[in-house]
């Protein structure tokens, strides 16, 4: 039996190759996107995984990936289409960006 290549999920998830293709729904559009593999093996903590569990993977994963798409939306110039790829650099910078602390006041 060959292995599954689409996912059942809202994301219409699709193994191509070395990416996980999906669609995500962000301000009433569909943005596409891709996770690499190495990405998805990093965000789902295994370091390996056969063809026939990498969708399996990325469902589980999925909501901390749609968070890191949105994150990248935000960060994203206006006007800037296309395919969204997510990296394994990306799941390093997910870190909340906290504001500057003020400098200390003279007393």
């Amino acid at each position: 039996m060959a292995p599954k290549t689409q996912a059942d999920t809202g994301s219409r998830a699709r193994l191509d190759g070395r990416r996980v293709l999906f669609d995500v729904e962000a301000e009433g559009e569909r943005v596409a996107c891709a996770i690499s593999l190495t990405a998805l093996q990093d965000v789902s903590e295994r370091r390996h995984f056969k063809p026939a569990e990498v969708l399996l993977c990325f469902a589980k994963a999925q909501p901390r990936i749609e968070e890191i798409v949105r994150h990248k939306l935000r960060r994203r110039g206006p006007g800037v289409g296309g395919l969204l790829n997510i990296w394994a650099d990306d799941f390093e910078e997910e870190e909340p960006e906290s504001p500057a602390a003020a400098p200390p006041q003279p007393g």
